[in-house]
C-alpha cells in the first residue's frame, strides 16, 4: 500500500538538507523520505549515513554489481517496496540488467546469474530465513572473496540492506516522489 505519510513526519527537504549538511550526509541522501524522517534522529541518522558510505565507496571489497544484488534480493525478501524501488535505478546504474532484477524475484531458476552470485544470493536467503549461513554456502564464499574483512562487508552488506527495510516497513517511509511501486511491473512478493 502506498501512503503519502510516514509514521514519524517528514522533515521538510529545507530542514533535511540543513540538518544533514551538519552531519555531512549529502544533499542527494538528505532529501530522500526515508533521511527526511531518520534525521528527526540527527545522530542516529549520521552513523546510518556513514554505514552506507563505507559499503558503497571507497576501499570496499564487494563489487558494485554484487552489492545491488544483495540489496534487491533482500528488499524482495522483506516486503520493502520503497528499497527495492530506490535500488532498481542504482542497480541499472551499475550494470545490472532489467531482466536480471526480474530474474531476483526468483533467482533459484533463473540463468543469467553467475555461480558465485548464485552463491551470494543463496546466502542472503539464508541468512534472512535462518538467522544464519551454513557451511555448505560459507565454504564457497570464503573460496571466493578469500578474506575475512571481505567476508564481514559482505554480512554487513546483507544486514545493513536489511535493517533499512525494517526501518523502512515499520516507519510506513513513502515513495519518494517520482518512484514507481515496485518498479517495473508494480509486482511485489506475494
Amino acid at each position: 500500500m502506498i501512503t503519502n505519510s510516514s509514521r514519524i513526519p517528514m522533515l521538510s527537504e529545507a530542514e533535511a538538507l540543513k540538518r544533514g549538511i551538519a552531519l555531512g550526509i549529502s544533499e542527494y541522501i538528505a532529501k530522500m523520505n526515508i533521511f527526511r524522517v531518520l534525521l528527526n534522529h540527527p545522530k542516529l541518522a549520521g552513523e546510518l549515513n556513514n554505514t552506507i558510505i563505507s559499503l558503497v565507496s571507497g576501499d570496499k571489497e564487494i563489487n558494485d554489481r554484487l552489492r545491488e544484488i544483495i540489496i534487491m534480493r533482500v528488499s524482495w525478501k522483506a516486503y520493502c517496496d520503497y528499497e527495492w524501488s530506490q535500488h532498481w535505478l542504482a542497480s541499472l546504474f551499475f550494470g545490472l540488467t532489467e531482466k536480471e532484477l526480474l530474474a531476483i524475484r526468483d533467482w533459484q531458476n533463473a540463468s543469467c546469474f553467475s555461480a558465485i552470485e548464485k552463491v551470494v544470493l543463496s546466502a542472503v536467503d539464508a541468512l534472512l530465513d535462518n538467522k544464519k549461513i551454513p557451511e555448505a554456502i560459507w565454504h564457497p564464499l570464503r573460496d571466493y572473496f578469500k578474506t575475512d574483512k571481505a567476508l564481514i562487508e559482505l554480512v554487513t552488506c546483507i544486514g545493513n540492506w536489511h535493517m533499512f527495510a525494517l526501518i523502512l516497513n515499520a516507519l510506513e517511509v513513502p515513495l519518494d516522489q517520482g518512484m514507481q511501486s515496485w518498479t517495473p511491473d508494480g509486482n511485489g512478493p506475494a
